[in-house]
């Protein structure tokens, strides 16, 4: 037992009083500079250096055994005073660490490195206070840790596999956050985050799958976003024997350009698989930007494919034991009267309606990379893509820049009949390209004679206008907001044609 006088006599130490003005330091700095990080670590440098100084001086070395005085009180400040300069040693050493060891191109290694490291730095003091200020043995205490170990190892078997696996994982780096990857066992999506226990990775249908690191190291991994962020992928086609599969493999590969998804290189590729009695077979590959665009680009592809075919007259196959096409039926119809079929402003006519204005119809040739339309040019007739594809330009920062493809069915110039604005971009054929024009004078008779189709007319106009899909009036976006777009379209109509709407 200490008696008062002894606690006296020992706080005459000046050990003791130095511990005092540490912890009174240590409050005022953590109450000053608490919002200063940079001045609080500068104190703390600072009251290391003076630390050392002070045991130093008092013949106290840290990285010696305890050296006792005979009074308790006194050998407690000591032993204090020693395990405070180890904790700011490691902490200085870690500071340091986090300040120099750093990776400009692997700051997630870096990190991990740093945690690793600064692990070891506190470990290394934290057995320097048990043997140097508590006076234990070392070997006896990794003795005993190490049957701890073996028993927590046996417990955490899981997580530590995970956080290994994690380990690994960061520096061999399979892939990175915002990678597109695919683990086996069908969880596909982007990468969001790489922690020690686990892979964060957003789905296709923006679900969140947490995969434990230990499952991701064991199974097999494709990065579609190494060594660049391409994509391939591949879709299949069967189409009626009737055709070459030369002519089949031209139509194919227009219908490939009409589609702004799929990169220009690496090229598509057009390959016959199979060819018998009933149908020729083909596989097209192609490749995107990015792994989240395949399922549109697929879906697009196979429409165009459809449309493009349908221009041509060529069928697709009819599947086994499945109906047949009426061949009477196409025979009944002209090539320009199933091309008014795709497009969707007469979807709702008549066959005679359509066969009337297919008579009407100007047909126009253009060779690869020739020019339609130049800017400037005032329209004043419907143009109807008839086969190929063509391509609309706007001039832009950085000079022309493409903004859309049309295809078989597509149709521009209805802008400038009603406003009588000129084009803003430039029409060119990107492959061989037949146009169809249909002449203002002749589109008004049939506006006059049905006035709900110029009321769909002004329907289809607004649904392209408001996609951008059209050669389009720069002020529309800014005077007509998009919901009033129809009713912008249908009086501009009425105005022009003199069309009184039913009802």
């Amino acid at each position: 037992m200490m008696d008062f006088a002894s606690i006296t006599e020992a706080a005459r130490d000046p050990l003791v009083i130095i511990l005092g003005l540490f912890i009174f330091g240590g409050v005022a700095t953590y109450l000053f500079f608490k919002q200063h990080p940079f001045g609080r670590a500068v104190v703390r440098v600072i009251f290391l250096i003076l630390l050392t100084i002070v045991l130093l001086h008092a013949d106290i070395v840290p990285y010696q055994p305890l050296a006792l005085t005979g009074s308790p009180f006194r050998d407690a400040v000591h032993a204090i005073l020693k395990i405070a300069w180890w904790f700011w040693a490691a902490w200085f050493l870690v500071g340091l660490l986090r300040a120099f060891v750093v990776f400009q191109r692997s700051p997630r290694e870096a990190k991990l490195l740093q945690d690793l490291l600064a692990g070891l730095i506190y470990l290394a003091a934290a057995f320097a206070i048990i043997a140097y200020v508590f006076d234990l043995p070392i070997k006896g205490l990794l003795a005993t840790s190490g049957v701890v170990a073996i028993i927590l190892g046996l417990a955490l078997q899981s997580t530590l596999g995970d956080v290994f696996s994690g380990i690994v994982l960061s520096f061999s780096r399979p892939y990175r956050p915002g990678d597109w990857i695919s683990v086996e066992g069908g969880t596909d999506g982007r990468v969001i985050e790489l922690n020690w226990r686990a892979t964060y990775i957003l789905t296709a249908r923006r679900d969140l799958a947490i995969l434990p690191n230990s499952t991701i190291a064991k199974s097999k991994i494709v990065n579609v976003s190494s060594p660049s962020g391409l994509h391939g992928t591949a879709v299949t086609v069967q189409v009626d024997s009737r055709t070459s599969p030369s002519r089949c493999s031209e139509i194919l590969e227009h219908a490939i350009r009409n589609s702004r998804l799929i990169v220009a290189t690496p090229a598509p590729t057009i390959t016959v698989k199979t060819i018998n009695a009933s149908y020729a077979e083909f596989e097209i590959a192609f490749f995107v930007e990015e792994l989240a665009s395949t399922i549109k680009a697929q879906n697009e592809l196979f429409d165009f494919i459809h449309r493009h075919l349908a221009a041509a007259d060529i069928d697709l196959a009819a599947p086994q034991n499945g109906p047949v096409a009426d061949g009477n039926l196409r025979k009944s119809r002209t090539r320009i009267e199933r091309l008014l079929e795709l497009v969707d402003i007469f979807t709702t006519f008549t066959t005679e309606e359509r066969a009337a204005i297919a008579a009407k119809l100007k047909r126009r040739s253009y060779d690869e990379h020739e020019t339609l339309v130049e800017r400037g040019i005032v329209l004043q007739s419907l143009f109807i893509v008839g086969s190929g594809v063509v391509s609309l330009t706007r001039e832009g920062i950085a000079g022309d820049m493409e903004v859309l493809r049309l295809g078989p069915g597509d149709h521009f110039g209805e802008i400038g009949m009603l406003t009588g604005a000129a084009s803003t971009g430039r029409f060119s054929a990107l492959v061989p390209a037949t146009i169809y024009e249909l002449a203002k004078a002749d589109l008004t008779p049939i506006l006059e004679a049905r006035p709900p189709v110029a009321q769909e007319l002004c329907r289809a106009l607004a649904r392209r206008q408001a996609l951008a899909q059209s050669s389009a009036v720069p002020e529309l976006d800014e005077s007509v907001p998009k919901h009033r777009l129809t009713e912008w379209f249908s009086d501009r109509i009425h105005r022009l044609y003199d069309v009184v709407s039913a009802g």
